[in-house]
């Protein structure tokens, strides 16, 4: 098995979490070589159009290498992906911990009801999946499991260990981004001072879009895009296929406020599991 063409660091949730921006942060340090799609999917636990071609039901783990293989002549100790939803995976908790890369996993977590609302507004907004109401949303019992961190991490620290799991959230993220990041590089042995004075570009903003089918354009030819090019033409493409949120309706807010009371036994049970993540910004 061809180790070299498989990653040793997968951010593997969770979504509306700042993945996309952690992960376009950490591909820009020269030791780090990332899959030219954010999102490879290869492990969820269904065929989707965004892994109909590589995905662990239908294919062997070699169609996997291709998302890591180049003629690049770049030097890289750290082979990246990162697809958010594998912390709810069955499939990607199976086959991640046995990979023979010993990958270590990066989990991003957001105060539960916010990361909800948030996941709701980018649905019902940029992807235009949904046209449900705010209300009917947050009464899901499945989409309110996402939040429910520290069912889904125990599983993952007992199949990984905790030296191959880094946990922090997206709070921290977000009001420390140099600490927090050259923290990242220091638990994947890389070198931390690229990041400072580093330019922080957010990814993956929920914004509404004004063409959905300009938008799938897009995603569709990102893979075939460097991303240093990304990096610049994001402004403008923003610019171009994006417009205003709506403002949110006071009565969302009541509806997030009484989500934290409803996760706050959830959340005590994440402290115990990480006693040293910072919970603080949640309550």
């Amino acid at each position: 098995m061809n180790l070299i063409s498989l990653p040793n660091v997968i951010i593997a949730g969770a979504p509306k979490c700042g993945t996309s921006s952690l992960y376009f942060w950490l591909s820009s340090h020269p030791e780090v070589k990332a899959s030219p799609v954010k999102e490879t999917f290869y492990f969820a636990d269904e065929v989707n159009r965004f892994n109909k071609n590589a995905n662990v039901i239908d294919h062997p783990i070699e169609k996997y290498y291709s998302y890591f293989s180049s003629t690049s002549s770049k030097e890289s100790s750290i082979k990246l992906e990162a697809t958010a939803p594998y912390i709810y995976y069955e499939n990607a908790l199976k086959h991640i911990p046995a990979l023979p890369s010993k990958p270590k996993v990066i989990f991003i977590l957001r105060e539960p009801s916010a990361r909800l609302y948030s996941q709701y507004r980018f649905e019902r907004f940029r992807t235009k999946r949904i046209v449900t109401s705010w209300e009917n949303y947050s009464k899901d019992v499945a989409l309110k499991l996402h939040g429910d961190y520290e069912y889904y991490l125990k599983k993952w620290l007992h199949a990984l260990g905790r030296d191959r799991i880094y946990v922090c959230t997206f709070e921290s993220l977000v009001q420390n981004t140099e600490s927090c990041v050259s923290d990242i590089a220091q638990f994947l042995d890389i070198d931390s001072d690229f990041y400072v004075n580093h330019e922080f570009i957010q990814h993956n903003e929920t914004v509404a879009v004004r063409s959905k089918v300009l938008h799938r354009l897009g995603l569709f030819f990102q893979r075939y895009i460097p991303h240093w090019i990304q990096e610049k033409f994001l402004p403008f493409y923003l610019a171009l296929n994006s417009g205003r949120m709506p403002l949110k309706d006071p009565n969302d807010i009541k509806i997030i406020n009484e989500l934290k009371i409803e996760y706050k036994d959830s959340v005590g049970r994440l402290k115990l599991l990480f006693p040293d993540l910072n919970l603080e910004s949640w309550e």
